[in-house]
């Protein structure tokens, strides 16, 4: 299942294009504080995608992750933090999402020292383990943001190796920039991955950029992904507008991808 983000203001062209290619949708409106924090507003955004009426347990949908620190040493950012993060997941059951998509927050680019390694792994760990007791029928998808390796998100997922309901999203463009092997994060995730996000590069920031359009070699993407067995796993076409979709969608046509 490939996925893409739809525009609220746009959603006759979305589910056209969405009908043309059989694609599913990842909602990215409600990580946006200034939505959430509108009680109309919000409401009237989740009756919009209510009324498409789309298949159950099809789409997903990313979660709230504006300065939010779940694993903060400050008692009061950890309860807004875990608040933003119950709303997200409250929003996506409402919308029949299968799945919702958060930032582990792990920030070790810039910060050293076993001693947030360790705090941000427990911490996570208790979060994620609520979330998953409380909403057994959405699946939480945890993806790598400025992870140097793999390690921290390889460490997560296994203490919740028996959980049914957790999975890792991969993304790549993110793993890109870690400029580390691509096939170690492969080797050490591929496991618990349930999701990808994919958009192109040219490997100095996320740029968000159509497929092709940057610095990726997507043949060695699509090879891991069939080495190790991914095929099956949803993507995200993690870009935005109709013209950056369909240019995206035309560069898989063209390609060898599993």
């Amino acid at each position: 299942m490939i996925e893409i983000i739809p525009n609220a203001e746009e959603l006759e062209e979305y589910l056209e294009l969405a009908g043309q290619y059989s694609l599913g949708f990842e909602y990215n409106d409600f990580f946006d504080p200034s939505l959430l924090d509108n009680e109309k507003a919000l409401e009237e955004r989740i009756r919009t995608y209510r009324e498409l009426k789309r298949p159950a347990k099809t789409d997903t949908m990313h979660g709230a992750f504006y300065d939010l620190a779940h694993f903060s040493l400050d008692s009061g950012i950890r309860r807004h933090s875990l608040y933003r993060m119950q709303q997200s997941v409250e929003i996506a059951g409402r919308l029949e999402c299968r799945a919702v998509v958060f930032h582990g927050g792990l920030n070790p680019r810039f910060i050293k020292g076993n001693a947030y390694y360790d705090n941000w792994l427990d911490w996570t760990t208790k979060v994620m383990e609520q979330l998953l007791s409380q909403n057994e029928e959405i699946d939480i998808y945890c993806e790598n943001v400025l992870e140097n390796s793999p390690k921290a998100m390889a460490e997560l997922a296994e203490r919740f190796r028996d959980r049914k309901n957790f999975g890792i999203c991969l993304d790549i463009a993110h793993m890109m920039l870690a400029k580390g092997d691509p096939e170690e994060w492969f080797e050490k995730l591929h496991l618990y991955i349930r999701h990808f996000h994919m958009n192109d590069t040219f490997l100095q920031a996320d740029d968000h950029l159509a497929l092709g359009r940057g610095r990726i070699a997507w043949d060695t993407v699509f090879e891991l992904i069939k080495k190790y067995e991914l095929c099956d796993v949803s993507r995200l076409l993690e870009v935005n507008g109709l013209d950056t979709i369909r240019e995206s969608l035309k560069f898989l046509e063209g390609r060898r991808q599993p």
